[in-house]
């Protein structure tokens, strides 16, 4: 069974979604913790391009569409 996203995973997705190769330190002065980062990213919602910049899956902008 997997576990629901929750607001402020899918407010890091929106984040992401909006600002592609964000900085890891960015989203962690946004409220992002270890945690999220790492469900988003086990997901496959988010992933790392280059060392520390993150930008959303496929399956991320399917989750935005969605929950729109």
């Amino acid at each position: 069974m997997t576990e629901p996203i929750t607001p402020r995973q899918l407010m890091l997705l929106q984040l992401v979604s909006k600002h592609p190769d964000v900085a890891r330190d960015h989203l962690i002065k946004a409220g992002a913790t270890e945690a999220d980062l790492t469900y988003l990213e086990r997901h496959d919602l988010i992933r790392e391009r280059a060392i520390g910049r993150y930008r959303v899956s496929h399956m991320g902008m399917a989750v935005l569409k969605r929950s729109l």
